[in-house]
């Protein structure tokens, strides 16, 4: 069975909405693991804020839910990429 071919830009702005990119490739394990990972960070992130401990490393934990949400919109727009039929 020939996979069906995806567009590469409608996956990476599907992907805005963190999982949703890859949902529409079909790869619905990876899109939850983008949900789960993303707002887990930023929830823990949100917990880490209020101590003493978000506040002497500010800036390094916004990087990281930032990083993998960058990270997933450019995963979904390469999946995308790859799924399309080898030109001759």
């Amino acid at each position: 069975m020939a996979m069906q071919r995806k567009n590469p830009w409608a996956a990476a702005a599907l992907a805005i909405i963190p999982g949703c990119g890859h949902f529409y490739l079909g790869h619905n394990l990876k899109g939850f693991g983008f949900i789960v990972g993303i707002v887990g960070f930023q929830l823990f992130d949100l917990g880490l804020d209020a101590t003493v401990i978000g506040l002497s490393l500010g800036v390094p934990l916004e990087l990281g839910p930032g990083a993998l949400y960058v990270f997933s919109i450019v995963d979904a727009y390469r999946i995308a990429k790859h799924m399309e039929p080898a030109r001759a």
